[in-house]
């Protein structure tokens, strides 16, 4: 339940120094910076949310972020080497040569807000509202610590550390659900949803992240929602699915949205592939097991595309079966394109992204049946190694010879010794710029390269 505003602070918790193992030698430097900064100048400065939540779960932040009492204009004329973003409430990022540090004015609930004038009358975010954004346009309004907690997302990330006194502040209850391994919702779990509906599926990406159970009235919440899933903005979305993949728990993470009915929200087409059953759905789960091993094993998150891929190489290897049954010749990009197309519809998914994981999935042929004339321009193809590493998984996953990718191997490190300077492959070099392309092999079904056109020539912008 949402405790009143006046009751909150009676909930204060605070770890000192030796009751808690967060040590300064574990932040970023740069994020020290910022605080300090903050503090010589007269303003309190925290770190919050998730670098603080990981710092006390032995786990390394991925970002360490910073909340202030400071104004985002105050904020700015602190650092020069900073910019505001954001519409709904403004942010200040403090660049640092490859990174940043993102600093937020502590702020309040909604309902709470009374807005604050700037001397020209408007709010201090200065921004209009969203008109697309669940967020009311009175969100842009500045608040106390205390409120600033309770207006977070879930109990675990709403923990401030203190840099003046070394402590652990919880207003919230965050420390011992924390302790618990619980993701639990600030106040009333079906408020928050419907607030925010993208917070269903932070909690299980939480959850799953950080092997916490979901407190059962927010799990009852999130069954009783879900749908409200589908009014989020896709961008925001496509944002959200990238961050299921970057800590190895892919597998876990999608066995709970199946289980609290957001997968059915999230990928529909997916969703009736697993309820269809049937070999390809246990490849499903073993080619998620597979790239949350590779995920741990290389120490980086696999890029969108190979997300995708990854996420669709089941059903496309179904509706291979099922379509060899009616024709031997099947087209591999058609069938690629049918199935991505939805979902990069409903994500306004970037061009760039759609055309590659079209490549990877429709590149998957040229590992079948004897190596043909144009292997060695296929090896030198930009897609290749990322192909090669899904065709190993689908080998392993389906029980296949792994030992019969050994000349491809062989050939990609061929191609790359024999790769000039400049980068370009030797086979290219030397070859005149006609005034159009001919067509050929690589244009037919069974040609050496992807069927697609390059990505690189899409770029971002999303598909219309």
């Amino acid at each position: 339940m949402s405790q009143p505003p006046e009751s909150r602070d009676s909930m204060r918790v605070v770890r000192q120094r030796g009751e808690h193992t967060v040590s300064r030698r574990q932040m970023d430097p740069d994020a020290l910076k910022v605080m300090y900064r903050l503090m010589h100048n007269g303003f309190t400065a925290y770190l919050v949310g998730g670098g603080v939540r990981d710092l006390l779960l032995g786990m390394q932040p991925k970002d360490f972020d910073v909340a202030t009492d400071a104004h985002p204009r105050q904020i700015r004329r602190l650092f020069r080497n900073s910019f505001l973003i954001g519409r709904r409430f403004r942010l200040v990022h403090v660049r640092f040569d490859d990174k940043f540090v993102e600093v937020s004015t502590f702020r309040r609930r909604p309902e709470e807000a009374v807005p604050e004038p700037n001397s020209e009358g408007a709010t201090e975010d200065g921004a209009p509202s969203d008109p697309e954004s669940l967020y009311q346009e009175s969100d842009n309004t500045f608040g106390t610590p205390v409120e600033d907690a309770w207006r977070r997302d879930f109990t675990i990330n709403a923990l401030f550390y203190d840099i003046r006194t070394y402590a652990i502040i919880d207003h919230v209850g965050g420390l011992k659900d924390l302790d618990e391994r619980l993701i639990r919702s600030i106040g009333n779990p079906d408020e928050r949803f419907l607030e925010d509906p993208v917070r269903m599926l932070r909690a299980v990406r939480f959850a799953a992240r950080l092997d916490c159970r979901i407190e059962p009235e927010t799990y009852a919440a999130i069954i009783r929602h879900h749908e409200q899933l589908a009014l989020a903005a896709p961008p925001r979305m496509l944002e959200e699915i990238y961050k299921l993949f970057p800590f190895a728990s892919a597998e876990t993470a999608f066995h709970m949205l199946r289980r609290t009915r957001l997968l059915a929200v999230l990928f529909p087409e997916i969703d009736a592939f697993l309820d269809r059953g049937g070999r390809e759905t246990e490849w499903f789960w073993k080619h998620l097991a597979e790239l949350d091993r590779q995920t741990r094993t290389n120490e980086k998150p696999p890029d969108a595309s190979m997300v995708f891929a990854v996420l669709n190489f089941a059903p496309f290897l179904e509706a291979l079966r099922l379509e060899r049954r009616q024709d031997d010749f099947v087209r591999h990009a058609g069938i690629a394109r049918s199935l991505l197309e939805p979902c990069a519809l409903r994500y306004r998914m970037p061009k760039r992204v759609f055309y590659r994981t079209l490549q990877l999935l429709d590149a998957q042929r040229r590992f079948e049946g004897p190596q043909q004339r144009y292997s060695r321009r296929f090896a030198a193809h930009e897609v290749f190694a990322d192909a090669l590493v899904l065709r190993r998984s689908q080998l392993l996953v389906t029980g296949g010879d792994v030992s019969t990718l050994a000349p491809w191997l062989a050939m990609q490190t061929d191609v790359r010794h024999a790769e000039p300077a400049d980068g370009q492959p030797e086979e290219r070099r030397g070859r005149r710029r006609g005034r159009g392309r001919r067509r050929g092999p690589r244009d037919r079904e069974g040609g050496a390269g992807p069927a697609e056109s390059s990505a690189e020539s899409m770029g971002d912008a999303p598909l219309a």
